[in-house]
């Protein structure tokens, strides 16, 4: 049901074609319902679990991080076109300033919900994207797309990236992935491959590690529509890598590197936190065998990856590849400690953005474990099976209720600014708590 070994214009699960009824069969159930009901259904569903998720986020939304000091204040102080050509943290942030754009022109009051609106579509479109046909082939059960669409929108230990725009880039970049390892793209798909690629590669710096997987995508399948991706990824690549060069990144402490921190981070943070969840994993890092648990929890964890990488189909080995490469530039390169040791806050780092990636790749290798239900597969699919009961059980349990954060009103700070007389400054709280916007009022 997932990840058929393909060889020629067979198919090949394991040592015995299947037969053509069997291949009739296995593709209408891959195709599943029409689309045109499905995918509005996962839409309108993933909607619903991220306003489950984090209620007071979208029924009272608020700004968040840069949201107000980068995307909307530069907006707002020198118009829509002059901060598309800004760059933040080194990279050029296009996604977030063209909805901060979008925001001048709407009632101030109803800036946080244009924010969090945008990006709850853009977390919503992988699940979406998953769900639909042009996964068929590598995932050809119906059930077990929607199994991955359902995953992925309660992937545990990812707090930080629920329904805020600041965030939103790393479900673009999921979207640009996507798009890449989908089957060849017709139509409006068409569009939809050319808007993603383009969103993503000037939107943060995830497209520098995209090039490797569209390439070994193109040498797989000799599609040349995967050739009109890589050229646009490139172009992206081109620009990002310009910015990265000639722009002020911000200071940031000491890496901070040691073996004991690296076990820490991926035996907990990533597995631990992909299967057992944040507060589980908070409860276990509190004893004094953080260390011990974090190696128990490695092992089985890097044995699942390298399982998928020798036995998986090709489309989950690169995008376990791809996780890697986001999660090793990451560890390279993060930002959780603006004068401490970066990667001593990494261990700590609860649901962060960081661990988003690894953490799907760890999720959909457990999926396709418990897939493989052949009786000489028996005992990888019981431990796939009990994996992904233990995720129920623990990880998606305790976190799917994000925690409720100290709102400022902003409401009240809206009508507030009103008042002010024009030319002079106000100062908006926003969150997380610390975080200012000042606008010049105009």
């Amino acid at each position: 049901a997932f990840g058929e070994v393909r060889k020629g214009n067979t198919v090949n699960t394991g040592s015995t074609p299947i037969g053509v009824r069997s291949r009739a069969r296995a593709c209408r159930w891959g195709q599943g319902p029409s689309e045109l009901i499905t995918l509005p259904v996962v839409f309108l569903v993933g909607a619903l679990v991220c306003l489950a998720r984090s209620p007071a986020d979208i029924l009272h939304p608020e700004l968040w991080a840069e949201d107000g000091p980068i995307w909307f204040a530069d907006a707002y102080q020198h118009g829509w076109l002059w901060p598309l050509g800004q760059p933040h943290a080194g990279y050029l942030q296009t996604f977030p300033r063209l909805i901060a754009d979008i925001g001048l022109e709407v009632p101030l009051r109803r800036l946080p919900l244009l924010f969090v609106g945008a990006s709850v579509v853009v977390q919503v479109l992988p699940a979406v994207v998953v769900a639909s046909r042009r996964f068929s082939v590598a995932v050809p059960s119906f059930a077990v797309r929607l199994t991955l669409a359902v995953v992925y929108l309660v992937a545990p230990n990812t707090s930080e990236i629920n329904a805020n725009l600041t965030n939103a880039q790393w479900h673009l970049a999921l979207l640009a992935v996507l798009a890449v390892l989908a089957t060849e793209a017709r139509g409006s798909w068409r569009v939809f491959d050319v808007a993603v690629l383009a969103l993503s590669g000037l939107t943060g710096p995830f497209v520098l590690v995209l090039i490797p997987v569209i390439i070994a995508m193109y040498m797989y399948r000799r599609h040349r529509w995967t050739l009109v991706l890589l050229v646009i990824a490139l172009i992206a690549t081109l620009a990002q890598v310009v910015f990265f060069l000639t722009s002020p990144r911000g200071k940031v402490g000491p890496l901070g590197v040691t073996a004991q921190r690296l076990i820490e981070i991926l035996g907990g943070q990533i597995v631990g936190g992909a299967t057992l969840g944040t507060s589980t994993l908070i409860s276990i890092e509190q004893g004094n065998h953080a260390v011990a648990y974090a190696v128990l929890l490695l092992l089985p964890g890097a044995l699942l990856v390298g399982l998928v990488l020798w036995r998986g189909p090709v489309e989950l080995k690169l995008f376990n590849v791809f996780a890697a490469f986001v999660l090793t530039a990451s560890l390279l390169s993060p930002v959780a400690s603006a004068t401490g040791s970066q990667w001593q806050a990494l261990t700590q780092d609860y649901g962060a953005r960081y661990w988003l990636f690894p953490t799907l790749a760890i999720l959909s290798d457990l999926v396709w474990l418990a897939g493989q239900v052949r009786i000489w597969r028996a005992v990888p699919a019981v431990v796939g099976v009990l994996a992904l009961s233990g995720v129920a059980l623990f990880g998606i349990r305790t976190d799917f209720s994000q925690p409720v954060l100290p709102k400022p009103d902003w409401a009240a700070q809206v009508e507030q600014f009103k008042t002010v007389p024009r030319g002079s400054p106000y100062t908006f709280m926003i969150n997380p708590t610390g975080v200012t916007m000042t606008l010049v009022k105009k």
